[in-house]
């Protein structure tokens, strides 16, 4: 039977841990982007010896599962790197997301790039532009804001990820509602309560990118 009174008391202590989540989303977030941008210029130029790494990079990273990328980062790579042992969990979690969700969002800003009219980057050259004046003030700020769906796809995507954080012992959403369930064998009511949370959580986001569009839209 669903207990009510148990669920009201244990939503708070599982949204206790709301910052972690939080924290570790907006990190990996940055870092995505970074990553994101890198790539996507790399293969919108086709840098030299440069194009084909990334290429391989892609396909590692979006060809394979995350749980089985912190597997292998956090507990194989520590077998023959000194830094990956001592690494703290959470450093770990947010690096590998950053590396996976970095190469989705690179696809999306890439597909952004493309977009632009190649018009708009001969006037640029004419006009006595640089090619890093050009994709800095033309290029990017155009592809950004087609590509903003997609990235706050990629955000929502990133955010549900950071619930796999738990499996490297994170004390998370989810690694609090683990501990709870290991107490009280509820599961029911808390994994209702973490639903619940994400839920309100990407109900923000998606009220955020909103906010961005309309702010996008008025720029141009």
């Amino acid at each position: 039977m669903f207990d009510l009174s148990y669920f009201f008391g244990v939503f708070p202590v599982i949204a206790s841990k709301l910052q972690v989540t939080l924290s570790l989303t907006l990190t990996a977030a940055i870092f995505s982007i970074v990553i994101g941008v890198i790539i996507a210029v790399i293969g919108y130029y086709k840098i030299c010896f440069l194009y084909p790494i990334t290429r391989f990079y892609l396909s590692i990273l979006r060809g394979t599962p995350l749980v089985a990328q912190l597997y292998f980062f956090y507990y194989g790579l520590a077998r023959v790197s000194e830094i990956v042992l001592n690494m703290k969990p959470l450093t770990a979690v947010a690096l590998v997301l950053s590396l996976n969700t970095g190469a989705f969002m690179s696809e999306s800003i890439r597909g952004g790039l493309l977009s632009v009219d190649s018009g708009q980057k001969e006037a640029a050259a004419m006009l006595g532009m640089s090619e890093l004046q050009t994709i800095k003030r033309i290029v990017l700020p155009q592809a950004f804001r087609v590509s903003l769906p997609s990235l706050f796809n990629d955000l929502i995507n990133l955010l549900k990820a950071t619930s796999l954080a738990f499996m490297l012992g994170v004390r998370d959403i989810m690694g609090q509602a683990k501990s709870e369930g290991a107490q009280s064998f509820r599961y029911f009511e808390i994994y209702l309560a973490v639903m619940i949370i994400y839920w309100i959580l990407v109900l923000g986001f998606s009220h955020f990118h909103k906010i961005m569009d309309r702010k996008c839209m008025d720029m141009y």
